[in-house]
């Protein structure tokens, strides 16, 4: 499986739990509107730090630049998270959910990938100048 392949793969995947949580989020009465509202709009940022790297193409073709691993792994990270969230808020309570705080772990997991690629993309652009 090539690297397009194995992105799109776990893109899809990521994808297909996202729609599953958005529509639970949306459905659901143990959310109340506020909590609802900040969960909606911290699975908007990951998704689309997620969709960014799911474009985003090694800078040669084979990886030498940013690491292939790198963006196939975070996409992969980031549906189990959806996952996780997902069970929490299809098994909880409002009180349990509102001490959990799922909007902050969403938003602080797509701030974590953002920071790391900003990271990966300065590397690659002085491994570039080299």
């Amino acid at each position: 499986m090539n690297y397009k392949e194995k992105v799109d793969e776990a893109y899809d995947e990521f994808q297909d739990v996202y729609r599953d949580l958005e529509r639970l989020i949306r459905s659901t009465d143990r959310l109340g509107e506020d909590d609802r509202q900040l969960l909606l709009i911290s699975l908007g940022r990951l998704y689309e730090i997620v969709e960014l790297l799911s474009e985003l193409p090694t800078a040669d073709g084979s990886g030498r630049y940013i690491e292939e691993d790198f963006v196939v792994r975070r996409i992969r990270n980031a549906a189990e998270l959806l996952r996780e969230v997902r069970n929490k808020v299809a098994q909880g309570t409002p009180d349990s959910l509102a001490e959990e705080e799922l909007d902050v772990d969403v938003m602080g997991y797509a701030v974590a990938i953002r920071e790391e690629l900003l990271d990966i993309l300065k590397r690659a652009l002085e491994k570039a100048m080299r």
